[in-house]
């Protein structure tokens, strides 16, 4: 029985000596591998009422990061994640305004999460009160020529300031004029559009989707990779004369407000002006998403002597922009076809020959 209980120590001797080489084995390993470093130089820039930038100084040998934010006091924290090795800055979105908040940032070795830095130092923020400019968008309207009966190019632009209202849909419609539906077949060309939200830039070609007739016709827009951006409709008023134009919303992002806004619409030798002299108004009517309303009108003169209207514009106007016909800046080519852009708020297209 004694030979029993001591075969037994052996054993469990034996066992523990096992258990705590396993231990420091695995202790060794890990530590063979390099710790990777913890982030530092933590900054915040770019405070809105929305959101904010996470700066940090960049560190060599990572594969990646991950960020951590919360608002300051709350027990829980909001991830993001799929932060490159090479960034060093990184957008927190959806905030709330007048709030402050607490970010951190760890390092990661490899790409599966398990050799990761410690968290970082917190760093802190406050978002800022939003205050909401008023519903007030700029539109204006530019015909390449206002010689009666001319087939020309019409051009739309609508601007709006930070905090204003999204536009929510609108028409402008004109008292004179038509537009040369008639002529067009599916998937012809008809201009091109710019869309500009506060730092990013989108081009985009018009082209007819779809006919209803002589008097109506749905245009889609179409970005540099063939996809469908969005459509709007262009359609002579029936009776006439007069045409109509669906105005394109805001884009979706999230909130009622936008960041800043500029949309461009090109229509090239689209439209017709009136056959006789007068004046030929174009009227907007604009809603904001939140139900603000606007009226414009931009007044035009066209006239019935060529000679005349080029005398008057020929010594007052330079050219501001040389474009394609993608609504790119270009420099001016010889046998390409570019729109000219004057000082006078005109446009022109036109091909150079040598």
């Amino acid at each position: 029985m004694p030979k029993l209980k001591y075969n037994i120590k052996i054993m469990y001797f034996c066992q523990m000596k096992k258990t705590i080489i396993t231990l420091i084995y695995c202790m060794v390993i890990k530590l063979s591998y390099t710790q990777c470093t913890d982030p530092s130089g933590l900054f915040t820039t770019n405070i809105t009422h929305i959101n904010a930038q996470a700066n940090w100084t960049p560190l060599s040998f990572v594969d990646h990061y991950k960020i951590n934010y919360r608002v300051l006091g709350a027990t829980s924290w909001l991830t993001l994640g799929n932060i490159g090795a090479s960034d060093s800055t990184r957008n927190i979105p959806l905030l709330q305004q007048s709030t402050s908040y607490e970010w951190r940032i760890k390092s990661y070795c490899d790409s599966t999460n398990l050799m990761g830095s410690n968290w970082s130092i917190s760093d802190t923020f406050s978002t800022i009160s939003f205050i909401p400019a008023q519903f007030d968008p700029i539109i204006t309207n530019t015909l390449a020529s206002l010689e009666c009966n001319d087939k020309t190019d019409l051009f739309l632009r609508i601007t709006q300031d930070e905090n204003e209202p999204d536009i929510g849909s609108g028409t402008i419609v004109s008292n004179g004029g038509m537009f040369d539906i008639a002529s067009l077949n599916f998937g012809d060309s008809v201009g091109y559009a710019t869309l500009t939200l506060g730092s990013q830039t989108i081009l985009t070609t018009l082209n007819v989707g779809l006919i209803i007739g002589q008097n109506y016709a749905v245009i889609n827009s179409f970005d540099s990779t063939g996809s469908i951006l969005g459509f709007f409709t262009v359609e002579n008023e029936n009776p006439g004369p007069g045409v109509n134009i669906q105005v394109l919303g805001s884009p979706n992002d999230g909130n009622n407000y936008t960041s800043g806004y500029v949309s461009e619409l090109y229509f090239t030798d689209l439209f017709i002006n009136p056959p006789i002299a007068g004046t030929l108004d174009f009227f907007a009517d604009i809603n904001s998403e939140l139900n603000d309303q606007i009226s414009i009108t931009n007044t035009f003169q066209i006239i019935c002597n060529q000679a005349t209207f080029s005398n008057q514009f020929s010594t007052k106007k330079q050219i501001i922009g040389v474009f394609d016909i993608f609504g790119r800046k270009s420099k001016i080519k010889t046998g390409a076809v570019q729109i000219y852009k004057f000082s006078d708020g005109t446009i022109e297209k036109k091909i150079l020959t040598k």
